[in-house]
């Protein structure tokens, strides 16, 4: 029975794993010459739109550019944020009002973040109306503050 066994191990070794590790590593060895990065494009940050001059329009169709990747990035946070927390409560059940505190806490600033600067533009914000709410906000924080100290 041994010499049986031996027979069809090496049977099926010289005609199935022979060749398929074969294939495997001549692929392998094709892949690394040319690595492949898997990560996302970076790209360099651009003057902001309120350093941009009124009729400098190449600047502000960057700025502007750049205030819509901004934009998919913290959209694309949040709804990591969503994500994870709903995987956090189903994995904890009950006890997941105690056990996801910090992550919920995580996604309340980051939305709060999120609601802050984007909220209230809508679809068809840009960043120059992204930069005027932003003033406004300064100066009605600096108009509370005053009346506060008076």
């Amino acid at each position: 029975m041994g010499v049986l066994d031996e027979f069809i191990g090496k049977a099926f070794y010289y005609t199935v794993d022979a060749p398929v590790t074969l294939v495997r590593d001549f692929v392998e060895r094709q892949q690394n010459r040319r690595p492949y990065s898997y990560y996302h494009r970076k790209y360099r940050r651009v003057t902001p739109v309120e350093d941009c001059n009124t009729d400098d329009y190449v600047c502000l169709y960057e700025a502007e550019m750049q205030y819509r990747r901004d934009r998919l990035v913290d959209q694309e946070i949040i709804i990591r944020l969503q994500k994870l927390l709903g995987e956090c409560s189903t994995r904890e059940g009950p006890n997941a009002k105690f056990a996801c505190k910090p992550l919920l806490d995580e996604y309340d600033v980051a939305a709060t973040n999120y609601d802050t600067k984007y909220g209230g533009l809508g679809a068809a914000g840009t960043a120059v109306r992204c930069m005027m709410k932003q003033k406004h906000r300064m100066l009605e924080e600096r108009r509370k503050a005053n009346e506060a100290s008076q």
